[in-house]
């Protein structure tokens, strides 16, 4: 129950940010500039500052599984996708797709892991998210435009992915910031959460009814949402530790990655397609991952 009401305050703040767009209290250029201050500096200082804890051999082993299980249900997930939108043109197909295929794990993962499993379980998304931005501009960017859209050295230019290169060097030597950076790490990553549900919330403003009739969007958001999540769960009845089943499952069961609708646009595919999906799956899962936190 305590899980369940910190949920119910993430999704409060989603509302929240509904709400301001609703009364355009906060644009477009806004959303962008709240976007990017969470992923340029609140993000990366949470990252920075919560990896900064005590090593273990067996911490090292279920962090590595995490991420080998994660690219290999991206995988999956990407090519039962493809298969299911086969028939579509394209540029719909590889848009379906993506979205079926990757989570909004970093946005809306980061606050359900802490808020579900405790601050020491941030550490497992982390490595969730470094294999999904990896996937993402490799085999999503594939289905996007082929061979030459892959682009593995896209990452270097991701704030977040350097903060998880910083956060694990200091988390495998034992190193540790001076305690006046790690306060200010510390306020700035408190931000994180609030903003990112609330550019999360004020995105729902572009969802319409009309797109609730979009069949095949309703499958993605079915896949990402339920499907997928479902598929990890039988994982249980391996010897895999707990936290690595628990982790894996809670960050594939967030909704339509947002960096989905930025591929879309960049590769100039179906991108308002992206955006609807991306803003339908998150409205869903506020119906669906209280549900699915009842599997944890």
């Amino acid at each position: 129950m305590t899980v369940l009401l910190q949920v119910m305050t993430l999704f409060l703040l989603i509302i929240a940010g509904y709400f301001a767009a609703r009364k355009n209290i906060l644009d477009d250029r806004g959303l962008r500039g709240l976007n990017t201050l969470v992923l340029t500096f609140a993000q990366p200082a949470l990252i920075l500052h919560k990896m900064q804890m005590p090593t273990t051999p067996q911490l090292l082993i279920e962090l590595a599984w995490v991420f080998v299980l994660t690219c290999a249900t991206i995988g999956v997930a990407g090519v039962i996708a493809f298969r299911l939108f086969i028939r579509e043109t394209p540029q719909r197909r590889a848009t379906l797709t993506n979205l079926a295929m990757v989570s909004n794990c970093g946005f809306m993962g980061y606050p359900v892991i802490t808020a579900t499993m405790g601050e020491d379980a941030l550490i497992y998304a982390v490595m969730f998210v470094t294999a999904f931005n990896l996937m993402s501009w490799t085999l999503g960017a594939f289905y996007y435009g082929g061979r030459k859209a892959m682009q593995p050295l896209k990452l270097l230019g991701n704030p977040t992915i350097w903060a998880v290169i910083g956060g694990m060097l200091l988390f495998l030597t034992g190193w540790r910031l001076p305690g006046f950076v790690n306060n200010a790490l510390n306020m700035m990553g408190a931000t994180t959460t609030p903003l990112a549900m609330f550019v999360i919330g004020a995105r729902l403003i572009s969802l319409r009814m009309e797109h609730l009739k979009d069949v095949k969007l309703l499958m993605v958001c079915a896949l990402r949402l339920l499907v997928f999540p479902a598929m990890i769960l039988l994982l249980r009845f391996t010897p895999l530790p707990e936290m690595v089943v628990s982790s894996v499952y809670l960050c594939t069961a967030m909704p339509c990655a947002a960096l989905t609708a930025m591929m879309a646009e960049r590769y100039d595919c179906e991108k308002e397609l992206a955006s609807r999906g991306v803003a339908l799956s998150t409205a869903l899962s506020m119906a669906t991952v209280p549900l699915m936190l009842m599997l944890v």
